[in-house]
């Protein structure tokens, strides 16, 4: 029986990635809400560290690389720092076969905190999460963990702590581009190489901007990471003049700001658009071949249009996201 009086001292995990961290933060938001007076510990791999850098609740961020790395000393790394830190709560956001794993052993080396809660049952757990769904959106599952504890769930957006340092950067880089406040739309055109099926592509970016300037819009910028470089270039060679090309120039916590300021945002579904859902913006997040009604980013501004599919077993999937048309985009923005 869980008896909330018995927690001093939680830890929250969650590895994934950055749209993941992103909708994750709503639910950790909660939690850290409803356990106001307990110590709080956040473990992430890096570098989404970062995204809470400049949340003063963690008494602790522990940056422990766990997938992807050499299993041994993974393993050695995160069970040390059970040991040192004495939880007596662990709430497993991650709730994965890798995740149990480790809360396995630490069963067996009686390492283990008193109370563990994962989104699901398990050998690795002995309090029971809500029950939820088939086929439902991530924040729901994560939801399932706080609800088990007793948490009201009520954040609807990432909640997301910036420091001044990524403020002042990202509105100096604003200025020295000339991007006034509410006179732009953000266009978010590429995703990561593994998701390129994702992309909405070039030809339907520009007919977006061209759309944009019809309706008053003064520019787009442009954002992206460093591997998808070539493909903004493209995009903003289309635009033209009208468009200012900041992919691969911002830093994460830059990116809620840049959006903040902006009047629109299109992206394909890709972990910047849930960074920007932090900001109050509207937007429009196209999805293709991933389950809009699970993957898209939570805000009250934001809206997702979902190309069939069916399409893209069948066909390219070029020819599949163009299904989605500029002009459905436009009255979804308008709608928000």
């Amino acid at each position: 029986m869980f008896n909330s009086k018995d927690v001093k001292k939680i830890l929250i995990m969650r590895w994934g990635s950055m749209g993941d961290l992103a909708i994750c933060s709503a639910v950790i938001n909660d939690i850290c809400k409803h356990f106001s007076d307990v110590e709080i510990q956040l473990n992430v791999e890096p570098p989404w560290d970062k995204l809470f850098q400049g949340y003063t609740r963690f008494s602790k961020i522990h940056n422990i690389k766990v997938r992807k790395a050499p299993r041994l000393g993974s393993t050695r790394a995160w069970l040390s720092m059970l040991r040192r830190e004495k939880f007596d709560l662990i709430i497993d956001l991650q709730c994965n076969d890798r995740s149990m794993i480790l809360l396995n052993l630490a069963r067996l080396f009686g390492i283990a905190p008193k109370y563990r809660m994962g989104t699901k049952s398990g050998l690795a757990y002995n309090l029971e999460a809500s029950p939820y769904g088939e086929k439902v959106h991530a924040l729901e599952i994560l939801r399932a963990a706080a609800k088990g504890l007793g948490v009201d769930c009520q954040t609807e957006q990432p909640v997301l702590s910036i420091p001044n340092e990524y403020q002042q950067s990202a509105e100096a880089l604003l200025r020295e581009n000339g991007l006034q406040a509410k006179s732009f739309a953000v266009l978010v055109p590429g995703s990561s190489l593994s998701g390129a099926k994702k992309r909405w592509g070039v030809k339907n970016y520009t007919a977006m901007a061209e759309l944009f300037f019809e309706q008053g819009v003064e520019s787009c910028a442009i954002l992206g990471g460093p591997d998808e470089i070539e493909l903004c270039n493209q995009l903003a060679d289309r635009i033209g003049e009208k468009a200012v090309n900041l992919c691969g120039k911002t830093q994460l916590l830059e990116i809620p700001v840049i959006a903040e300021q902006a009047q629109y945002m299109v992206s394909n579904d890709t972990g910047t658009a849930h960074l920007a859902a932090a900001a109050d913006i509207a937007m429009v997040v196209i999805c293709g071949p991933t389950d809009a009604s699970r993957v898209h980013p939570i805000g009250k501004r934001v809206a997702t249009l979902q190309a069939p599919m069916e399409c893209f077993a069948q066909h390219p999937a070029e020819q599949c996201m163009a299904k989605v048309s500029p002009s459905q985009v436009w009255q979804a923005l308008e709608n928000l």
